[in-house]
């Protein structure tokens, strides 16, 4: 068995381990299982309602079932019930009425209704099902990632960054909920990583091909799950053309000529996903003009445009919250009172970058430019994360709580990288680890 089989094999079960039942401790165990419930809630509810009405019941939209005869006159049903949905599934105990989330297709949701609707077991055993089956897509989404950091960065890079992921705290969180399916969002980043490195060593793919993959994944992710991070997914999207076309040397002329078609592939499949949203929207309320609103509305109120007291925090609070996010808030290292900010993560990327740069420069020409573009790409991609807190600035300062998440879509992956070939580099020049690189 190849040395990188054994690797993908093991990156998927470290990493599946994580996702399913937090067995690295990477997440504080009271935040597990309960992460962000008030959305968790919208997954549950609609995998409940599938159950007793069908699929494609209220259009397959999210939302959160509830007894009429209880919720209050004009209450906020979402936050009245959103406790009670998981329970209600469990036990089998589910109301009659149903509040639809009009903001995202939700068809993971979808996937996962059809899917429980096979499974001849309680509620309880298809609760723990869908989560293992959630783990596996999320795993399987990483080690293709880290698979490819193995083909072109080598042993030691691909290990450091399965640890750095198999330890964060947020992409544990966020791996393991229904709701956020997180493989979802990297549906473009890593089909495009992957048919890009095809195309650069196997066979060379025409220019129609690998933007019709672009819009497949684009629009697989926005079906999948919805528009959340959508600035981040985009730019992540188009990370790997940059990557590829620095590496392969392209001119610029015709390198902003894809870029730009790249662009409008992007965009097209997200208006196009739009249109589905409208039509589900619709069979709801029984108005185009009402789902059209509603989509509109949807984007201004989570912008920079909105018009309430988030929206209107300074951009430096956001980004100097966000910074000091905690990037790997365990058990083991909350018992000691460590905290590793964002920041104090991101210097350490910004250290090991020059430690990369400059320890490049005895490599052979093709290593040299390998890692050169690492930190082109790198640097590029924190344009990702930076999107969502500039452009959706409403939903960034109202989420203080979640969008640590967009760190990692792709910059911090690539800074996993990062500190990974600077560690090996090092190591090398020391004459610990012979790689046979550095002359």
């Amino acid at each position: 068995m190849s040395k990188q089989r054994i690797f993908l094999i093991l990156s998927f079960l470290v990493l599946f381990l994580g996702f399913y039942s937090n067995f690295w401790q990477a997440a504080r165990s009271e935040a597990f299982g309960w992460f962000d419930e008030y959305s968790e809630c919208l997954a549950i509810g609609r995998i409940a309602r599938s159950e007793t009405e069908g699929v494609f019941s209220d259009g397959g939209l999210p939302g959160v079932n509830y007894d009429a005869a209880v919720v209050p006159p004009n209450a906020d049903i979402w936050f009245e019930v959103y406790l009670e949905q998981r329970p209600d599934y469990l036990t089998d105990n589910i109301p009659a009425s149903y509040d639809v989330y009009k903001s995202q297709t939700g068809g993971q949701l979808i996937f996962f209704s059809i899917v429980q609707k096979i499974l001849p077991f309680d509620n309880s055993v298809k609760f723990q099902i869908l989560h293992c089956i959630n783990a596996i897509l999320s795993a399987l989404c990483f080690t293709l990632f880290l698979g490819w950091v193995f083909r072109n960065f080598g042993t030691i890079s691909a290990i450091i960054a399965l640890l750095l992921v198999a330890m964060s705290s947020w992409i544990t969180l966020f791996g393991h909920s229904l709701w956020w399916s997180l493989w979802a969002a990297y549906i473009p980043f890593v089909t495009m990583l992957l048919v890009l490195e095809y195309s650069n060593k196997v066979k060379r793919l025409s220019s129609k091909k690998i933007l019709l993959y672009l819009f497949l994944s684009v629009f697989a992710k926005c079906v999948f799950n919805g528009y959340e991070f959508i600035s981040t997914a985009l730019v992540s999207a188009v990370c790997p053309i940059i990557f590829y076309s620095f590496l392969e040397r392209q001119k610029l002329k015709p390198f902003l000529l894809f870029f730009a078609k790249a662009s409008i592939t992007a965009v097209v499949a997200v208006a196009l996903q739009i249109m589905m949203l409208i039509v589900q929207i619709r069979s709801v309320t029984g108005s185009f003009s009402v789902a059209i609103n509603y989509i509109i509305t949807s984007y201004t109120r989570r912008s920079f445009s909105a018009d309430d007291a988030f929206a209107h925090y300074p951009y430096s609070l956001i980004f100097k919250r966000y910074l000091k996010g905690n990037a790997f808030n365990s058990d083991f290292l909350s018992q000691y009172s460590i905290v590793i900010y964002f920041a104090y993560l991101i210097l350490v990327v910004v250290i090991l970058g020059g430690v990369v740069y400059y320890l490049s420069r005895g490599l052979d020409e093709a290593r040299k430019r390998l890692n050169i573009t690492l930190l082109v790409t790198a640097a590029v991609s924190s344009v990702a994360p930076l999107s969502w807190f500039i452009v959706f600035k409403q939903h960034s300062a109202n989420h203080f709580h979640l969008d640590y998440i967009v760190w990692y879509m792709p910059f911090l992956l690539l800074g996993f990288i990062i500190i990974g070939e600077g560690v090996s580099l090092i190591l090398n020049k020391l004459g610990l680890y012979n790689r046979g690189l550095i002359k």
